[in-house]
C-alpha cells in the first residue's frame, strides 16, 4: 500500500494504530517476525507449564514413599511416625534413600527392559510386515483384535484415563519398595549400630532418680525391672546408648546387645523416651571414620 493511499486519523491512537498498520503490510518479514516470536512465548509458556505439572506430580510421589519408608523405618523400633519430630522438607532427603536402593533400581530395571522388549517387537513387525506374510498377519492381528480396538477407542475418548490408570497403579509398587527397604535399613541398623550416633546425657537435680545426686540404690532395690535402665542411663560409660531421632519433649535412644553372626538372630535391645526437661547437657559423640 503506497503512503499517499493512508488516511490519517486525527487522534494519537488512530495515528499509532495506522501506522503499525502500514509497517505490517509494507514489511512481510515484520508480520513474520512478529508471529515467531508470538509461536515462541505460546511454546515457551507450555514448556514451562508442562515443568510445573511434573514437578507437582513427582513431589507427590517423593513425599509417599519417602513417608512409607520412614514410617516402617521407626515402626520395626516401635515408634509411630507422629512422635518424632521430622520437617516436612527433610522428606526428599529420606526418598533418596528408597530410590537409591537395589529394590527401586531392579523394579525399574524390570520395567525398563518390558519397554524396550515392546519397542523391539513392534519395530521388527512394522519393518517386515510388507516383506513376509507372517508378519503381516500378525500386524493385522495386533491392529484389530478386541483388546487393541477397545484401548484405542478408550485412548481417543478420554486421552488422560490411560496416565491417570497408570499413575494410581504405581503407587502399590513404591508403596512395597519404600516398605521393604525400611526393613531392610531397619535390620542393617539392629546389626550394626555404628550408623547410628552415640549420645549422652547429664541429668538436672530435680529429674527424679536420673538425677546426679541421687544414690539410685536408695531409691530401687537392684532386682527391680528398672533398675539397670536408669544405670545405664544416667551412666553410660561404655557408649551404647544410640540415637534414633527426636520430638519436642523426648530424645528416644536405643540401646542393644552387641550382634552376634553365629546367631543369626537380631539381638534384644530398649528403645528409651528420655525427657528433655529433665536434661541439663546433651553430648552426641562423632565414631572416627
Amino acid at each position: 500500500m503506497p503512503v499517499s493511499r493512508l488516511k490519517f486519523p486525527t487522534t494519537l491512537k488512530g495515528v499509532l494504530h495506522q501506522h503499525i498498520k502500514f509497517y505490517i503490510l509494507q514489511y512481510p518479514a515484520y508480520k513474520t517476525f512478529c508471529r515467531a516470536r508470538l509461536n515462541k512465548s505460546i511454546l515457551m509458556g507450555d514448556t514451562l507449564k508442562l515443568l510445573r505439572d511434573l514437578t507437582i506430580i513427582v513431589g507427590i510421589y517423593l513425599y509417599f514413599i519417602a513417608w512409607v519408608y520412614i514410617h516402617f523405618y521407626y515402626q520395626q523400633f516401635g515408634i509411630s511416625t507422629e512422635s518424632v519430630r521430622i520437617d516436612y522438607n527433610s522428606y526428599l532427603v529420606y526418598s533418596y534413600n528408597v530410590l537409591t536402593s537395589s529394590n527401586f533400581l531392579y523394579w525399574v530395571k524390570v520395567v525398563g527392559l518390558v519397554v524396550i522388549i515392546r519397542w523391539l517387537f513392534l519395530y521388527i513387525i512394522s519393518r517386515l510386515k510388507t516383506k513376509n506374510e507372517f508378519f503381516k498377519k500378525t500386524s493385522a492381528l495386533l491392529s484389530n483384535n478386541f483388546i487393541t480396538v477397545f484401548f484405542t477407542t478408550i485412548r481417543q475418548r478420554y486421552a488422560l484415563l490411560p496416565l491417570l490408570i497408570f499413575m494410581v497403579a504405581v503407587f502399590p509398587l513404591l508403596f512395597r519398595v519404600a516398605r521393604d527397604v525400611a526393613v531392610k535399613n531397619y535390620r542393617q541398623d539392629r546389626m550394626d549400630t555404628r550408623s547410628l550416633k552415640t549420645i549422652q546425657f547429664i541429668f538436672r537435680k530435680d529429674a527424679g532418680p536420673l538425677s546426679p545426686a541421687v544414690v539410685l540404690d536408695s531409691l530401687l532395690p537392684k532386682d527391680n525391672t528398672f533398675y539397670e535402665d536408669i544405670a545405664l542411663i544416667k551412666k553410660d560409660e561404655q557408649q551404647v546408648l544410640k540415637l534414633l531421632g527426636e520430638s519436642d519433649k523426648y530424645y528416644i535412644v536405643l540401646q542393644q546387645y552387641p550382634y552376634d553372626k553365629s546367631v543369626e538372630a537380631l539381638p534384644s535391645g530398649n528403645v528409651y523416651f528420655i525427657n528433655k526437661q529433665d536434661i541439663l547437657l546433651s553430648k552426641i559423640i562423632l565414631r572416627s571414620l
